[in-house]
């Protein structure tokens, strides 16, 4: 690993003069909360390297994870692993595969459990690239299981990707291409997107801001097609650099072209998330890793509070 001092002029731009800069100290250890709750545009396979396997219509991701062993890799990015110290992963199977979930969760827990996600991070903030490192693979099932694992950790992590501004004056600015606006599938999405940051407050070390956006959202082979809506905020600890806490909610409906929609109203693609800092020696209680029934939804975090209550879109109401 490269010494602390380049990776902390590295993260420092050139203009701070005192703490109230927006950037990134990679040069530090962050620890986090993270939470997703996604309902699935299309169906997702879960899977264990041995026979089993079911299909889910959602899932509720929860871990806590420790950021460090930061590395410069390129002049513009750097390369941080975060550990997953404690994972819980819930799941809806489909009505007919009802009772087949709770040993394959089981057993995505343990694995997920030690494992690593690799984070590419820009010198803005951005994420340019999620991977998950750590686990065995050694055939083309193994493989597939590693990739939808990744594909569930990164609605967390994409929490992480925030475009700060390099003018502290700076009060909006707009960001494309958000790691929020995607959806997992195994053979990729595409689209474009749009959010618009607006600083709501700076005092007291920390700033806020709060986020919209909007986006086309195209899954798998492109044969539906998602108008999706983002509404967040997200307070940034100026003095140790990271995000204090953020949350999220991402509603997609598809469009009249799309296959889910015809003869039906089509079924949403439904995000919500949150990330909180966690202080040294600090953890937060993940829960157990559950199979839920269909159309229910576990206790989260998130319903705390968080964009869906302060910007009147709540699709749980």
């Amino acid at each position: 690993m490269l010494p602390v001092i380049a990776l902390a002029s590295w993260t420092t731009p050139a203009h701070a003069l005192d703490s109230e800069v927006y950037g990134w100290d990679w040069s530090r250890t962050h620890r986090f909360y993270l939470e997703s709750r996604v309902q699935l545009p299309t169906v997702m396979w879960f899977a264990t390297p041995y026979n089993h396997q079911a299909r889910v219509a959602g899932f509720d991701l929860r871990l806590n994870t420790t950021c460090g062993d930061a590395e410069i890799n390129t002049r513009r990015t750097v390369e941080v692993s975060c550990t997953l110290d404690d994972v819980a992963l819930s799941a809806e199977a489909l009505p007919q595969e009802a009772g087949k979930l709770q040993p394959i969760l089981t057993e995505l827990d343990d694995m997920l459990t030690g494992a690593v996600v690799q984070l590419v991070v820009n010198r803005d903030g951005r994420i340019t690239n999620i991977d998950l490192e750590g686990l065995e693979r050694r055939n083309r099932r193994m493989g597939a299981i590693n990739e939808n694992l990744r594909l569930v950790l990164t609605r967390a992590f994409a929490g992480l990707d925030f475009e700060l501004p390099d003018d502290p004056a700076l009060e909006q600015w707009a960001e494309y291409d958000s790691w929020l606006m995607r959806a997992p599938a195994a053979d990729g999405s595409a689209g474009s997107s749009q959010v618009v940051h607006q600083l709501a407050d700076k005092q007291g070390g920390f700033a806020t801001f709060v986020s919209a956006g909007r986006a086309v959202i195209v899954p798998g082979e492109g044969f539906n097609k998602f108008d999706t809506r983002l509404t967040g905020s997200t307070t940034f600890d100026l003095r140790n650099g990271r995000i204090s806490d953020r949350t999220w909610t991402v509603v997609g409906g598809p469009t009249a072209s799309s296959w889910l929609a015809n003869g039906a109203a089509g079924y949403p693609y439904i995000q919500e998330g949150r990330v909180v800092a966690l202080g040294q020696g600090q953890t937060w209680d993940v829960g157990e890793s559950l199979e839920v029934p269909p159309d229910q939804r576990i206790p989260t975090a998130i319903q705390q509070g968080g964009p869906g209550e302060l910007m009147g879109l709540n699709p749980n109401r």
